[in-house]
């Protein structure tokens, strides 16, 4: 099947192959993949009458979806604090860590409570927990600093380009909302990390569909796209 989607101010088109989607995770990322390809296209359509950036309204669309990013990043950290306290718990300490326990209050003069801080559940203290609860406070780790590494690289790219492209920039940052949460749920889900597939491709097509329509904006103001009659 094909999709065909209009641009209302140039009049130009362009064809999208759908496959067919089915109903589950693939779909899901069949989906956002497709909504991000459609609006990286948008962005690829911008119109280019000004090559210097602009602050207009639309851009606020921008700046909300930026703010909802960070606010996710933060809440995927928080959710990490529900694994720690659930396993390290103060039962944890005193039935396995108790050696550990009396060595830290001769050394630092306190003990270890809930939670086991400074520990983050990926330290010395967590090598005592049980296999299944290792594995579910790291990857709620994992899925926490997994966010924090790109958390970045997708705010500068999505300010960038929203200069140019506010809507479709927003839409892409939209997408990336509901892809990292797909991406969360899927590596806490019974599929462990190959669960997480589902969110990742969405992740990285949108971060890499920003980083080039970074680099192309930042070239059309230059200049040198015009000396090369691009």
């Amino acid at each position: 099947r094909t999709l065909r989607c209009e641009d209302g101010q140039n009049k130009r088109g362009y064809c999208v192959l759908l496959a067919d989607i089915h109903p589950g995770p693939t779909a899901n990322m069949k989906l956002l993949a497709l909504i991000t390809l459609m609006a990286s296209l948008q962005i690829a359509h911008a119109d280019f009458t000004t090559k210097q950036p602009t602050v207009g309204p639309e851009f606020g669309y921008v700046l909300v979806v930026v703010a909802c990013i960070c606010m996710q990043c933060t809440m995927t950290i928080f959710g990490t604090a529900s694994a720690r306290y659930k396993h390290l718990s103060v039962d944890f300490v005193k039935k396995s860590l108790q050696a550990e326990n009396d060595e830290l209050k001769k050394l630092a003069g306190y003990e270890l409570g809930r939670g086991c801080h400074p520990d983050n559940g990926m330290g010395r203290l967590a090598d005592k927990l049980p296999m299944d609860a290792w594995m579910e406070v790291n990857v709620a780790q994992r899925c926490a600093g997994n966010y924090l590494e790109a958390l970045t690289q997708i705010i500068v790219f999505m300010l960038i380009s929203g200069l140019f492209a506010p809507i479709p920039v927003a839409c892409v940052g939209v997408v990336y909302l509901i892809a990292r949460q797909i991406y969360a749920s899927g590596f806490k889900g019974s599929k462990g990390p190959g669960g997480r597939v589902y969110g990742f491709g969405p992740i990285a097509l949108s971060q890499f569909g920003l980083f080039l329509s970074s680099v192309f904006f930042g070239l059309r103001m230059t200049g040198l796209l015009d000396s090369l009659g691009l």
